[in-house]
């Protein structure tokens, strides 16, 4: 199995006022920009990826519809357990990836600190501490709780086009 897991791209600071529904808060038009040019070299990379799940949360489903525009990937599938903050989510995301056929390759689209601790216990048990960086995509290959980070990509290591 291969896996990648995204947090979204920069998005726009928490503020009450605005987005009152803190899932409502948006990318950032420079977070977008940041993000699209990943995407199109996550493509050119990696443009056989079979199923995209996300949170939909706005700045999650957002990224998630960038990587469909930009790196060809499937329409996002909408995924509730990605849309959490709290930790006990993580053990409901990793039944929902030991579901998956084992030549699958997944991409979860969601949020800190989910993600981090997801990477972690997919790789090592929860053994480790992985910091998702906004925009972040980690690859993931093997069976999960085994699995090798083959790779950890942020927005910022890819400023040419």
């Amino acid at each position: 199995m291969e896996l990648f897991v995204i947090r979204h791209a920069r998005a726009e600071e928490r503020d009450a006022e605005r987005w009152p529904d803190d899932a409502l808060r948006p990318l950032t038009r420079d977070g977008a920009q940041a993000f699209e040019r990943m995407a199109r070299r996550i493509g050119r990379w990696r443009p056989d990826v079979d199923l995209v799940l996300a949170s939909g949360w706005t700045r999650a489903w957002d990224t998630a519809r960038i990587l469909r525009a930009h790196a060809g990937w499937p329409k996002p599938a909408r995924t509730k357990l990605l849309e959490s903050d709290d930790a006990s989510a993580v053990a409901g995301i990793v039944e929902l990836v030991r579901e998956q056929h084992a030549d699958a390759r997944i991409a979860l689209v969601g949020h800190e600190p989910v993600l981090g601790l997801l990477v972690s216990e997919l790789c090592s048990g929860g053994a480790a501490r992985v910091a998702m960086r906004k925009g972040a995509v980690a690859w993931l290959r093997g069976e999960p709780g085994s699995m090798a980070l083959e790779g950890l990509l942020v927005p910022g290591m890819l400023r040419r086009d």
